[in-house]
């Protein structure tokens, strides 16, 4: 039955990725629970959580900003991201963790260095299902960005177990995103580039938790 479960709720993250719908918290949260219903809510003694996921999303809107105010709208292209996460227990069933990776946007070939944080709370125990929110400052990779205050990500999802390998466990992602950056070079011509902006991108991870 569980399998079944998780099988339908990937069919709905997959069809909502592919039509930009707008994100419901609430859903994600009674999907979390669902997805936990048959787990114990044993193993929640203080323990150190790792988990490594790479993941690919779509923003629903790229705007570039130039000139001093002047914006365009660019074509949405997809992002590329790899994260490596640290928790440790605050509360029961609520940790908090440091947040290292980086993602790339295809649009503007711009990369970027992330060191942040992510709370999460788990449904049942540390190897449920778990809805988190990751907020991070981009550091530049690329040359055309530039290292300032206030650029970074965002992002609140859904990662939930699919598999067990001996001590690892699989784990899938289902998030919201959204990304920005300060350009330090034009992207289209010879403006002045000020800034640009992923909005909300919709994505889909895969990887594992130790």
């Amino acid at each position: 039955m569980k399998r079944f479960q998780l099988l339908l709720f990937l069919l709905i993250a997959i069809h909502s990725l592919n039509s930009f719908s707008q994100i419901d918290f609430n859903h994600a949260i009674l999907s979390g629970k669902e997805i936990s219903k048959e787990d114990s809510d044993d193993n929640l003694s203080p323990t150190i959580i790792q988990t490594f996921v790479i993941g690919l999303s779509l923003p629903q809107s790229t705007k570039y900003y130039f000139n001093y105010g002047e914006g365009v709208d660019l074509k949405n292209r997809l992002s590329f991201d790899a994260f490596y996460t640290i928790n440790y227990p605050l509360l029961k069933k609520l940790t908090l963790g440091l947040v290292v990776g980086f993602q790339h946007q295809s649009q503007g070939s711009i990369t970027g260095m992330k060191l942040g944080a992510v709370l999460r709370y788990y449904f049942k125990n540390y190897k449920s299902a778990n809805f988190y929110f990751k907020a991070t400052r981009s550091l530049a990779l690329s040359k055309n960005v530039q290292n300032k205050v206030g650029y970074g990500n965002a992002r609140a999802g859904l990662e939930f177990p699919v598999n067990t390998i001996g001590n690892l466990n699989i784990v899938f992602s289902v998030y919201w995103d959204n990304d920005s950056y300060s350009l330090s070079k034009p992207l289209l011509d010879n403006e002045i580039p000020d800034e640009i902006t992923f909005h909300g991108g919709y994505g889909i991870g895969i990887g594992i938790q130790f």
